[in-house]
């Protein structure tokens, strides 16, 4: 069960991934400005993570669905796949409601 986790995060990216090729949303869409949003967005997250375990705030809990391998003290791999996929889902997420509005509002027109 050690994977569990990793491979729930791994699975749901599949599926935004997914959602993303459908309807060319992020990645499928424009690459290189999807990659940057999201590698900008995750840095920024991973910092605030950063601070948070330097200020002792965020601290590794044992867990039997994670892997135990930690990138740093305190920063297990799994954050740091769900700090990229929640980038990731938001930009995707708010490409499609983007594109749900205007189509609404082209409707309305």
């Amino acid at each position: 069960m050690m994977f569990a986790y990793l491979g729930a995060l791994l699975l749901a990216a599949l599926g935004t991934g997914a959602m993303d090729a459908r309807w060319r949303l992020a990645i499928f869409h424009d690459a290189g400005r999807a990659l940057a949003a999201v590698g900008a967005t995750a840095v920024v997250l991973l910092l605030i993570d950063m601070a948070g375990i330097a200020t002792g705030n965020f601290r590794l809990g044992a867990s039997p669905w994670m892997t135990g391998v930690e990138v740093l003290p305190h920063l297990p791999i799994e954050e740091l796949v769900f700090i990229v996929f929640l980038a990731y889902v938001s930009l995707v997420a708010f490409s499609g409601a983007e594109r749900v509005l205007v189509a609404r509002r082209e409707r309305r027109a």
